[in-house]
């Protein structure tokens, strides 16, 4: 059978995601009855972690708080952690947020009501302490490039997924790649710790290639971004290795009886 065409997917398959762009956009409007910034923010997170658990394998839980590694390198607080529940419970679940080794970590988002430069500098420091980690005692490596792909080591995109920009429509996508620059230089890493720039009524960027998917260009910024994730989540499961908890506890000496 030939393979279908991403270009074209079915026409129930985007409606789905249509109606879930839809649902997202109108959460965000209800999320500005809330006064607090935070809270409009929190809104607008739990809109999208309840669509990510609904539609993603049954493998992966969807949460917020931290992961750490081996070493005990923390990231800070996470909106949304995506990782593998049936390999790795968190290490530490409370009542809003877990803890989680960086072996199980698959994918982080930052959700954002308006993205700004200031946003972006703080999305980027975030995105370095998670590129820092040490998932089975190896850094976890950008995307491949030129279909070249580092064997036996990990990825975990970071995506920052914004309702709204702070900047104007004319020449976004070119002004917004040169803030997402700026704050990798300010963080002294590269801009493709940032894995996409998601901003639902603009369009995508990707940082490590400079290009974007404008929005009146393209046939859907939702579908396009759930396609990136889903794609993304089932290859990388294929290839983990199991975790080895004793890179946590350390290894233990047996004593030799008579």
């Amino acid at each position: 059978m030939p393979k279908r065409s991403t270009r074209r997917p079915s026409d129930i398959f985007r409606q789905v995601l249509d109606q879930a762009e839809s649902q997202l956009a109108l959460d965000a409007s209800k999320a500005t009855n809330f006064d607090h910034r935070g809270l409009k923010g929190n809104e607008r997170a739990a809109a999208l972690a309840a669509f990510l658990t609904l539609h993603l394998p049954s493998v992966f839980a969807v949460g917020k708080g931290e992961a750490l590694d081996f070493k005990d390198r923390r990231t800070g607080e996470l909106d949304l952690l995506i990782y593998d529940r049936s390999s790795a419970a968190p290490i530490h679940t409370g009542s809003e947020n877990v803890l989680v080794p960086a072996e199980a970590l698959y994918a982080v988002i930052e959700v954002k009501s308006v993205l700004s430069a200031a946003e972006l500098e703080t999305c980027m420091a975030a995105a370095k302490k998670v590129r820092d980690l040490r998932p089975f005692k190896e850094a976890f490596v950008p995307a491949a490039t030129e279909g070249r792909s580092q064997k036996g080591r990990c990825r975990c995109p970071y995506i920052v997924f914004a309702y709204g920009s702070n900047l104007g429509a004319e020449n976004w996508a070119q002004k917004e790649y040169a803030r997402i620059v700026e704050a990798a230089r300010k963080s002294a890493c590269d801009a493709d710790v940032i894995d996409r720039v998601v901003v639902l009524d603009r369009g995508i960027i990707n940082p490590q290639t400079a290009t974007a998917l404008l929005k009146d260009e393209a046939s859907g910024l939702f579908l396009e971004f759930y396609l990136h994730l889903i794609n993304f989540l089932t290859r990388e499961k294929k290839r983990r290795a199991p975790i080895d908890w004793t890179a946590y506890t350390g290894r233990s000496t047996w004593v030799q009886l008579s």
